[in-house]
């Protein structure tokens, strides 16, 4: 049995869907997500038609030391 160490890959960006699925928030229904990244509670990126959550910013933001994310935090 190996005690190595073990490694997380987590994508820069992601659809709404998969992150409400890494975050756990899928169990609370799709459109917490969805209204979290219109309100700009979540930073997001627009790649063609889709809104992706820009995961990378947000690491970015808890390494910083952020805490809290309210409506308008990334307009």
């Amino acid at each position: 049995m190996s005690t190595g160490n073990a490694y997380l890959v987590i994508p820069p960006f992601c659809t709404r869907e998969e992150f409400a699925r890494l975050t756990g928030l899928l169990e609370k229904g799709p459109e917490v997500v969805r209204g979290m990244c219109n309100q700009s509670t979540l930073p997001t990126v627009q790649v063609g038609r889709h809104q992706l959550v820009n995961v990378h910013q947000l690491f970015q933001d808890l390494a910083s030391g952020k805490t809290e994310f309210l409506a308008g935090d990334y307009r």
